[in-house]
């Protein structure tokens, strides 16, 4: 890990920007501590643009796995609703042109 970050071991959830309180804090890297069962875990927070090193135990690092995969089932969530909204814009705009008679086979 890099040597200029701040090493605690803190309480706080992982998600949980300890400078911030932003819940969009990231995962950077992690390795196993000497400590087994514990892991040494660089985060940052995008918000902020805090970055620090902690020590976390096994059900701590998996609840900070759920809250990442909750966070990636958020994002996808959303891309599909503007993927989605993306789309029907687009069929309007084609049915407008169909019946203003705009779209001719050599658009094809």
């Amino acid at each position: 890990m890099n040597a200029g970050r701040q090493t605690t071991q803190t309480p706080t959830k992982l998600h949980v920007c300890p400078s911030c309180t932003s819940e969009l804090v990231q995962p950077i890297g992690w390795e196993r501590s000497e400590k087994p069962g514990w892991w040494l875990v660089e985060r940052r927070c995008p918000e902020c643009d805090w970055a620090g090193e902690s020590t976390h135990s096994e059900p701590e690092i998996d609840d900070f796995d759920e809250r990442l995969d909750m966070g990636a089932q958020e994002l996808l969530a959303e891309l599909d609703a503007f993927e989605r909204a993306n789309m029907e814009e687009a069929v309007e705009g084609f049915v407008k042109a169909l019946h203003a008679d705009l779209v001719l086979p050599e658009d094809f």
